[in-house]
């Protein structure tokens, strides 16, 4: 069963070890996105980021970020989507994101933005697969694409 909580001092440390990288040795930069630690540290410093580790049976899978500000609180922009390489190909990613957008659209969320690197076709057919549509913005080399909820 899926489920999401907030990183905070009792988990930081297995989702800090979680990574996408195939040799299960995470590094500061991985193929797609920064590691996890860099996302937390992130989030210290900006209060509308909010990191999240996404369980499986109590077992911690995977790692999200959204920012969601004051000002546009109707509005979320997942910056970080991750499933650690022990858990990719087996559903739990779909499985993780749908609970994910479930979630936000509970907390008042009306549209979701997601910047995905092109050459991510994994994380590209994903959120394809949810609906999300392509903007046109393309900003460091993200496509950013959009949802309605």
């Amino acid at each position: 069963m899926i489920r999401i909580k907030a990183v905070d001092a009792q988990n930081i440390f297995d989702v800090c070890k979680l990574t996408t990288n195939q040799n299960g040795v995470g590094t500061t930069m991985e193929e797609y996105l920064c590691c996890n630690a860099i996302s937390i540290a992130e989030a210290k410093y900006y209060p509308e980021m909010h990191p999240n580790a996404i369980y499986n049976n109590n077992v911690p899978i995977g790692f999200f970020m959204y920012q969601r500000a004051e000002g546009q609180a109707d509005t979320a922009a997942i910056c970080r989507f991750m499933i650690d390489y022990r858990f990719q190909h087996k559903g739990l990613g779909k499985k993780a994101f749908a609970y994910v957008l479930r979630g936000l659209k509970i907390q008042g969320v009306k549209k979701v933005i997601i910047m995905i690197n092109d050459a991510n076709k994994i994380a590209k057919k994903l959120c394809l697969s949810f609906g999300f549509q392509f903007t046109g913005k393309i900003e460091n080399g993200e496509y950013y694409y959009e949802l309605e909820l």
